[in-house]
């Protein structure tokens, strides 16, 4: 049976021949993150001023916070994305059954598709917003965007689970795009993304602390100010997210297994 690594590498050698076929997208895949911040910097002027933003956030640099804030965001996003939308794809293909009958169980399948494409799009947009940020910060902006970067990869690891949770549940729900459509904009609104958690109500304030993501962004305001450097950043998200890697892929493995079976049980798989 082929080794997880190479099943990462083949995963990531599908991700980089359907970009370079697809051009334009592989162009565009470098634009997006400089397109969300030009927007949340032309909202930003639109209902306030750069500087209040950057007094509410707690940064000195907001348009290097800016810039972390969306490949925080659009590697996310992008890892649930990537393990749903496979499942989605195989079933629509009719190629499901095949893919399950594979040497390594299908959601081992779901969880290495979801996090190639997730490291994919984090690796992407870390070189395109690199110059971006050597430009507007220096060295130090660029030296805390990997530091992002690194915790970014980091948070991936909690979030295979829930991934894999999702894709399974989407197809035995049959309800891809609306399982999609509620969690990704459900861990984006509890992670304080484009804007401090602290105005949520205090409900999903709670919540937004059992949100992996929620600890990148905090390393990318301490990245993006002088109350810390990107080490402190990286260490002190590395200890709330080692516990999540535990707990929550604990808790998906008992998920995954029990969908699994309903899905075998209707049919699906």
């Amino acid at each position: 049976m082929p080794s997880l690594r190479a099943l990462l590498r083949a995963e990531l050698a599908v991700q980089w021949w359907w970009l370079k076929n697809n051009r334009v997208m592989l162009l565009l895949s470098f634009a997006w993150p400089y397109m969300a911040v030009l927007v949340l910097l032309g909202m930003g002027y639109a209902y306030g001023s750069v500087e209040n933003m950057a007094e509410r956030l707690g940064v000195d640099e907001p348009l290097v916070y800016l810039m972390a804030a969306s490949m925080v965001a659009f590697a996310a996003s992008g890892i649930i994305d990537n393990a749903s939308g496979v499942a989605q794809w195989h079933r629509w293909l009719g190629t499901l059954p095949y893919v399950y009958a594979s040497p390594h169980r299908f959601p081992v399948y779901l969880v290495v598709s979801g996090f190639a494409g997730s490291l994919f799009i984090a690796v992407t947009d870390l070189a395109a917003m690199l110059p971006g940020a050597l430009l507007a910060g220096g060295p130090r902006a660029s030296a805390g965007l990997m530091a992002v970067f690194a915790v970014m990869i980091l948070a991936s690891l909690p979030l295979v689970g829930i991934a894999a949770t999702a894709a399974l549940l989407s197809l035995l729900a049959r309800e891809e795009g609306n399982v999609l459509s509620f969690l990704n904009p459900l861990l984006l609104l509890l992670s304080g993304v484009f804007y401090p958690v602290e105005v949520l109500p205090r409900l999903l304030q709670a919540l937004s602390a059992l949100v992996p993501v929620r600890y990148v962004v905090e390393a990318a305001r301490v990245a993006s100010s002088f109350s810390g450097g990107p080490m402190r950043a990286v260490v002190v998200a590395s200890y709330y997210l080692a516990a999540m890697i535990v707990v929550y892929n604990t808790l998906s493995a008992h998920a995954v297994a029990a969908l699994e079976r309903g899905a075998r049980r209707r049919g699906v798989l």
